[in-house]
C-alpha cells in the first residue's frame, strides 16, 4: 500500500470516528432531554401528599359498601359547619366512618358570592388528587380572612396540604367545574335542604349535626 493511500485510510478512519462521536453526543443529550422532561412532568405527582384520611374518593370516606351513607350539606361561611367540621367531624369518622358502618359524603352549598363559589370550585379541584378533605380545613380555617378565597391564596391553600399546584391551578383555570355547584343546588332542593350542616342518611332521613350521633346509633342497633 503506498503511502497516500494509507493517509487516506487514515483521515476515512478519523471521520468515521469522529461521526461516531457526534452519533453519540446526540443520542446522549436527546436521551438526558426526555428524562429531563419526564422529570418535571412525573417529579411533582411522586411528591404529591398522600391524605391523612384513610380509603378516600374525592368527596367520600369509607366503604362504599357500609350499611348505611351519609352525605352532609355544607357551607363554607356557615358557622356552625365549621363547628362540625373542626370539632365533631374527626370524632364522627373515627366512630362510624373507619369502623366500615358509615360511607361519608360531603356537599358544598355555596352562598351565591363569587368567591364561595370559587371555593366551591377549588374543592371540585382539590377532589380529582383525593386531598378534599385536607383542603376543606384549609377553607374552614381560613375562611373570613381578607381575601380568603381568591385565587391566589386558594392555590396557597393546595400548597399547604401538599397539592401539585400545577395541576391544582390548571382545573381551576380551565373552568371544568365553574358551574358543577348548580348541580349542588339542585341536589339540595331536591331533598327539601332547609339549613347547614344538614345530614341526609341512606337517602332519606334529614337530620341535623345534634341529631347525628343518636340517629346513627339507632340505626346501628336495629
Amino acid at each position: 500500500m503506498s503511502q497516500t493511500q494509507s493517509k487516506r485510510e487514515m483521515l476515512r478512519e478519523k471521520r468515521r470516528q469522529q461521526k461516531r462521536r457526534k452519533t453519540i453526543t446526540f443520542v446522549s443529550v436527546a436521551v438526558i432531554g426526555i428524562l429531563l422532561i419526564a422529570a418535571l412532568i412525573f417529579l411533582p405527582r411522586l411528591f404529591t401528599k398522600a391524605s391523612k384520611y384513610e380509603n378516600t374518593n374525592k368527596f367520600s370516606i369509607g366503604n362504599p359498601n357500609a350499611p348505611i351513607s351519609v352525605v352532609e350539606f355544607s357551607n363554607y361561611g356557615c358557622s356552625h359547619c365549621k363547628d362540625f367540621s373542626e370539632n365533631t367531624e374527626a370524632d364522627f369518622i373515627e366512630k362510624y366512618v373507619n369502623t366500615g358502618e358509615v360511607y361519608f359524603t360531603y356537599v358544598n352549598i355555596p352562598y351565591n358570592d363569587e368567591g364561595y363559589i370559587a371555593a366551591s370550585e377549588a374543592s371540585y379541584c382539590a377532589a380529582e388528587q383525593n386531598l378534599f378533605y385536607d383542603y376543606k380545613e384549609q377553607l374552614f380555617t381560613h375562611v373570613g380572612y381578607t381575601d380568603s378565597f381568591s385565587v391566589e391564596n386558594l392555590i396557597r391553600y393546595a400548597s399547604n396540604v401538599g397539592m401539585d399546584t400545577d395541576s391544582f391551578t390548571a382545573c381551576l383555570e380551565s373552568d371544568t367545574y365553574a358551574q358543577s355547584y348548580l348541580d349542588d343546588y339542585a341536589y339540595a332542593d331536591a331533598i327539601g335542604l332547609q339549613g347547614t350542616p344538614s345530614f341526609l342518611i341512606n337517602g332519606e332521613k334529614l337530620v341535623y349535626s345534634s341529631q347525628l350521633f343518636d340517629t346513627l346509633d339507632a340505626l346501628l342497633q336495629k
